[in-house]
């Protein structure tokens, strides 16, 4: 891919990569999925949103905008929420996505994407590490305990909304989320409405009332910090 694109980038043979190559699989496919779904939402929606239309997720934003009668309305389901948000990170980080962070977060294709789609030339993406195959809850709670520090600045974003969203509506900011629900979203990173709501302590009507407010800062955040 990189020889595509006229980089090159010689192993060095020092550096972790080096040492022990991450697994990689042919991303060829997926990428092309990302791209179009990026191109057919318009080019001004954010990582969440974007996964969801791929996952075929039909909440009331997406079924307002029309966008589950688009042909990349759940193209990709083969992959979970946290796998798309892998691969979108990795389109960042290869510059055929670019990412509005000035604005919301919304994702648009570079020149470099336009062509990876007119010329569709193979692209391998690293594979997602899969989580331990335990109670998602139990493990989510588990993570929410020992905060790496990209996730605990993660938590205080979540906190700064939260206190945003409680002042604009004269609230206690607990009535809005717990802590320890907010700890959990910064642990688990949830990447689209379906993950969010697994969250402990998100229910129907906050999903509805702030389930997109705390995505972009998760989806913001991540993109920030990890592309």
């Amino acid at each position: 891919m990189l020889n595509y694109f006229g980089d090159t980038h010689p192993p060095c043979g020092n550096c972790d990569n080096c040492a022990a190559p991450p697994e990689l699989f042919d991303g060829t496919v997926a990428a092309q999925k990302a791209l179009s779904c990026i191109y057919r939402t318009g080019e001004r929606f954010g990582q969440a949103y974007v996964i969801a239309v791929l996952l075929g997720e039909a909440d009331e934003r997406i079924t307002r905008f029309g966008h589950d009668q688009i042909s990349t309305f759940g193209i990709g389901r083969e992959y979970d929420g946290a796998t798309w948000r892998s691969i979108l990170r990795q389109l960042i980080a290869h510059g055929m996505i670019a990412v509005d962070l000035a604005g919301h977060g919304g994702l648009s294709i570079s020149d470099r994407g336009r062509d990876f789609l007119r010329d569709k030339p193979a692209l391998m993406l690293r594979t997602p590490r899969k989580p331990r195959k335990e109670g998602k809850k139990a493990a989510r709670r588990e993570a929410a305990n020992t905060l790496q520090p990209a996730d605990r600045a993660m938590f205080e974003a979540l906190r700064e909304r939260r206190l945003e969203l409680a002042r604009a509506q004269g609230l206690p900011p607990y009535v809005i989320f717990h802590d320890r629900t907010l700890l959990e979203m910064a642990a688990a990173r949830p990447a689209s409405r379906h993950e969010f709501a697994a969250i402990s302590g998100v229910g129907q009507a906050k999903l509805d009332r702030y389930g997109d407010a705390f995505l972009d800062i998760i989806t913001r955040h991540a993109t920030e910090t990890e592309a």
